[in-house]
């Protein structure tokens, strides 16, 4: 993969706001992320086993074929420009009578605690017997890709090629296509926080929770937009009658998402302006910035910037006696406020937009989650949470699959027979297959900052099709 593709898709994937940087050591007060560690990958197979197309109605043909006899079951499905169809040899790699064998791969400079939201899904699974013909699931190896794309492939190869893995659970930004073509041609289900291409079509073997988030960026057939970015502050404000500044990163990422804000908030923008990043030297003076919003008095305050110049000019902006909400899409870490003063006060009173649910304990899903966490002494910070709801998703495909769990009764369940998750109450919203490779359900939420702690501005909401 040429080093500007990898710019370019890391650009755009900052101006979708979608990739979430964690924080640095909580002593830090400049709030600016810890260096990247060194890539490394932990070998663990010595553990224990853990105890957007048109949508198409349900009750119409599959698209371009005729309806079937009863009885007769499906090889092939078409959806919207996509046909999905078993044209290779199952396979039964990682799977024997007793066992499902998985792996694990991400940035753990950006999401830190990965692998313990995925373990405190697999404990759930293994104690309560999710997968049919009573098999545990494993996870045998993790990979640490220290935001390198060539490390990231030749984890994911390790991973299928030397540790014989059925799939992996994988979120990172270097998860280019070198290494989801590479898992889609051994037949390797991945699943993960869906914003990379190969979460979406024609990759048939990529599974975001949250579907094809980028599917429209990253110009897929038949995707649409993302609206959720915009209708939550409609929700939040009760009209569209609203006034947005923004600022972004001052680089390639921020200048890609002003151009998309620009778009997205036409003839709402009472600025679009640009501030410096940390590795640019950061924000010296915000006394220029704050000037900005007070001169203009938007109604909404939007910082599509780094973690450091998220809390730098939350504080200010604040300070400055300006009343309208300020919110970023980076600074939910959950326990993040109530550990560090410091940041807990930069961060008092402002908002985070996020596309994990809320951790909300009157909701039934997340006091299922709280328990999970709790049964494998684990804490769910962010990059746990993408850990969590990664395994929730492979859980429930593979149990789609039956007792006779190979790679073409996989490929048959999710893909062909069409296959839709179920949640609690609280949970993330649903997502369906074929569809989600094209598109998403398109859910987001919001939290403050109130006494040190998160609570929820908005509920976690899914905007798209629910029909699709």
């Amino acid at each position: 993969m040429k080093k500007s593709l990898l710019y370019k898709l890391l650009a755009l994937l900052a101006a979708l706001t979608l990739v979430v940087a964690a924080c640095g050591n909580d002593d830090d007060d400049d709030g600016a992320a810890a260096p990247a560690p060194e890539a490394t990958e932990a070998p663990m197979d010595d553990a224990e086993p853990m105890d957007d197309a048109e949508p198409m109605d349900d009750e119409e043909p599959m698209d371009d074929e005729e309806p079937m006899d009863d009885g007769e079951m499906a090889t092939s499905r078409t959806w919207g420009a996509y046909t999905y169809e078993i044209d290779f040899e199952p396979s039964t790699r990682g799977v024997s009578d007793d066992t499902v064998r998985l792996g694990a791969m991400t940035q753990d400079a950006l999401y830190g605690g990965f692998a313990d939201g995925i373990e405190a899904r697999l404990g759930r699974a293994n104690r309560d017997g999710e997968l049919p013909g009573g098999r545990s699931v494993e996870l045998v190896h993790f990979v640490d890709d220290g935001s390198d794309p060539q490390t990231n492939f030749e984890g994911a190869r390790s991973m299928v090629e030397n540790h014989e893995v059925f799939g992996i659970m994988v979120t990172s930004a270097v998860s280019l296509p070198q290494t989801t073509d590479y898992l889609a041609e051994n037949q390797v289900p991945f699943t993960g926080w869906g914003f990379m291409p190969g979460f979406c079509a024609p990759n048939d073997w990529g599974f975001g929770f949250n579907g094809c988030l980028s599917g429209f960026a990253f110009g897929v057939e038949g995707a649409d937009p993302l609206v959720s970015v915009q209708n939550i502050w409609y929700d939040f404000f009760g009209n569209e009658d609203i006034v947005v500044g923004i600022f972004n990163s001052d680089d390639d990422a921020g200048r890609a998402g002003a151009a998309l804000y620009e778009n997205l908030w036409a003839g709402k923008l009472a600025f679009n302006d640009f501030v410096p990043t940390q590795t640019g030297g950061g924000i010296t003076d915000a006394t220029r910035f704050v000037n900005t919003v007070l001169e203009h008095e938007p109604d909404l305050v939007i910082l599509s910037t780094d973690f450091a110049g998220a809390i730098t000019l939350k504080a200010t902006i604040a300070a400055s006696g300006y009343e309208g909400p300020v919110a970023d899409y980076l600074t939910y870490v959950p326990g993040l406020p109530g550990s560090s003063p410091d940041l807990g006060q930069a961060l008092e009173g402002g908002y985070a937009v996020t596309q994990v649910p809320p951790l909300d304990d009157s909701e039934p899903a997340i006091q299922q989650l709280l328990a999970d966490y709790e049964a494998v002494g684990a804490f769910p910070g962010f990059g746990s949470l993408v850990g969590y709801w990664s395994a929730d998703l492979m859980i429930q495909m593979m149990a789609a699959a039956g007792e006779d769990l190979n790679t073409g009764s996989f490929y048959q369940a999710v893909n062909i027979d069409g296959f839709e998750t179920t949640q609690q109450s609280g949970g993330l919203g649903p997502v369906k297959w074929p569809a989600d490779h094209v598109i998403a359900p398109d859910c987001t939420g919001m939290v403050q900052v109130v006494d040190a702690d998160y609570v929820v501005a908005h509920p976690f909401v899914c905007y798209g099709d629910p029909n699709r």
